[in-house]
Order: C-alpha cells, then sequence, then structure tokens
C-alpha cells in the first residue's frame, strides 16, 4: 500500500489551513463517502538552519535599525541609501516571519499524510488500480480474486519460479500450445525467471519443489492463479484437473483451500466474462444469459452461483 501525498492528494475535496494545523476532507472516489481528517505539521528540519538564521537577523532588526540610525547620523549617509538598506531589511524579516508562522509546501504535504493516517481505517489500498478507495466500495468492487492477490501475495523469488513453472505445465498438459496462447502466456510470464521455453524445459514439479514453497495461504494464491490460467480457454479437461490436483497436494492444501482456490478462480473467470458481455452490449438480455450459463457449464460453476456472480455484476454497475 502507498501512503505517500501523490496517492493520498486525488480524495482531497476540501482543505483548510488554521496556523500550523491543516483540516481535511477526504472522499472516497467510487462511493462519494467523506471522512475528515485533522493534523499539525512538524517544521521542516530541512530548513532548521536558514529558519534559526534568519529568526536570529529578525530579532535584532530593532536594535540594529536603531543603532544604523544613529551612525547615519553620526557619519551622513544620505537618505536615499537608508531608505534601500530599511527596504531590504524589512523585506527580511516579512520573509523571516512567514516561514515562521506559515506551512511551506513540504510541511504541507506532510500535514495532509498525518491527517489521511487519521482517517486511513476507512480507507483501503486498491492494489490493482493504485488507488485508495472507502472499505464499502472495496467490499463491492474488488473481487474475492484479487483480495487473496493482495492479502496473501507472491513475493519470495523461488514461489514466483514455482508459479511459473505451474503455468507453463498446465497450460501444456496436453503436449502443445497453440499460437495464441503460447503469445498470451508468454506476455504473462516475468522474463526475469526464464522465457517460455526455457521454463517449458524443465521437468515436471515435484512434490519437494512445491512443499517448499512459502508456507500460508500464498499457496492458495499459487494454486488459484494456476487455476485461472486453465479455464482461460474454456474447455477445462481432465489432464488439466488432475495436473492441479498435484500441484494441491504438493502445496500441502486441505481439500477446503483446494476447492477454495478452485472457487475463486471459477467465479473470477465468469465475472469477468460477465462485465464484458455486458459492457458490449452483445446480444439482447436472453441471449448475454445464455452465453453466460454456457460458458459457467464448460468451466464447472453451478448455474445458482452463475447467477449469483451475474447479480452481482449488475449491483457494482449499476452503483458505480
Amino acid at each position: 500500500m502507498s501512503t505517500d501525498f501523490t496517492h493520498i492528494e486525488p480524495l482531497i475535496v476540501n482543505l483548510q489551513e488554521q496556523g500550523r494545523s491543516v483540516q481535511v476532507m477526504f472522499q472516497c472516489p467510487l462511493t462519494g463517502n467523506q471522512f475528515s481528517g485533522r493534523a499539525s505539521a512538524a517544521r521542516d528540519n530541512s530548513l532548521g538552519s536558514k529558519v534559526k538564521k534568519n529568526t536570529q537577523q529578525s530579532l535584532l532588526y530593532a536594535a540594529q535599525r536603531a543603532l544604523s540610525q544613529v551612525l547615519r547620523d553620526v557619519f551622513g549617509h544620505n537618505t536615499v541609501g537608508r531608505m534601500a538598506s530599511d527596504l531590504t531589511r524589512r523585506t527580511m524579516y516579512s520573509a523571516s516571519s512567514q516561514m515562521m508562522n506559515g506551512l511551506t509546501a513540504k510541511e504541507k504535504e506532510q500535514a495532509i499524510v498525518k491527517a489521511f493516517e487519521s482517517v486511513r481505517k476507512h480507507f483501503v489500498w486498491d492494489e490493482t488500480h493504485m488507488r485508495w478507495i472507502s472499505k464499502q466500495a472495496h467490499s463491492e468492487t474488488v473481487s474475492d480474486f484479487d483480495k487473496q492477490k493482495q492479502e496473501h501475495s507472491i513475493s519470495h523469488p523461488y514461489d514466483i519460479q514455482v508459479l511459473s513453472r505451474m503455468m507453463v505445465e498446465i497450460a501444456m498438459v496436453d503436449g502443445h500450445m497453440d499460437k495464441s496462447e503460447r503469445e498470451w502466456l508468454a506476455m504473462l510470464l516475468n522474463p526475469e525467471h526464464g522465457s517460455m521455453e526455457q521454463i517449458a524445459q524443465h521437468p515436471p514439479l515435484s512434490s519437494a519443489e512445491l512443499s517448499n514453497t512459502s508456507t500460508g495461504d500464498v499457496r492458495v494464491t499459487m494454486l488459484m492463479i494456476t487455476w485461472a490460467v486453465a479455464l482461460c480457454d474454456e474447455n477445462l479437461d481432465f489432464s488439466e484437473q488432475q495436473r492441479l490436483q498435484v500441484f494441491a497436494q504438493g502445496l500441502q492444501l486441505s481439500s477446503t483451500k483446494e476447492q477454495m482456490a478452485r472457487t475463486l478462480a471459477q467465479t473470477y473467470i465468469l465475472d469477468n466474462a460477465i462485465q464484458y458481455i455486458y459492457q458490449s452490449s452483445l446480444g439482447n438480455g436472453a441471449f448475454n444469459r445464455q452465453q453466460i450459463l454456457t460458458l459457467a457449464s464448460k468451466i464447472g460453476v453451478p448455474e445458482a452461483q452463475a447467477l449469483d456472480i451475474e447479480a452481482k455484476v449488475k449491483r457494482r454497475q449499476s452503483n458505480f
């Protein structure tokens, strides 16, 4: 997640400065829900020496001015020179006062970030779109698939290497890939962990290799993503299901976790397909429904579950 100013600034709908404090109204970009935060600014330490120097000069200004007047009278300096000198000093004094009492741009940004921290409990970081949204919006717009990926992310290099091999193995389980599938998969893989051709040369993943991945639900994420890859061709054959079961066993997942990974992937694929159908306005309502149920059947989603997914998509689209 990111709490830097660039990601917080889009949420600001109202900002009020009160001395060295700020009152900020933050608004969710999806629901419109607003949350008010307040914070005081700490002084910018990088300006410390400059402020100290200017403050010392300003405090001596009255004494210096009086002494200067005496010396001018003694040494006979002209009036024009005196006016220019006084103007320079007054300008310096004014700038010093602003530095002491106002907020610099950096201090303001830091105060706004602190104000956001006071209301951050109402927001959730949307990793997919790189933005902050309210918890309400998150629950309705972010899929369970994305939540799983965010909350149990795959970050260890070894886990990424194993996942890459899982994806290639499931795509080639029947011994071949067509050109479009090969190109699509090549775009998904990170070349730092080998090209698809290099990965395909590895022997099948062993139980030992799978069991040495990071423990916990990150393994569910790995299986979930592999399931999604398998479902993308709309035809889940028996050999693919067998290999996915081998992966689940090697990852030492319980039957409940294995089913969870499968369901998350199925729901994600069907959800995105439904969004495309309705956003593209393909066919009439009855035809759209038939398309949805046909795809659901191909990827193993029961009709009742498919209709529930469709209803959730319609709800999101109507609200946002």
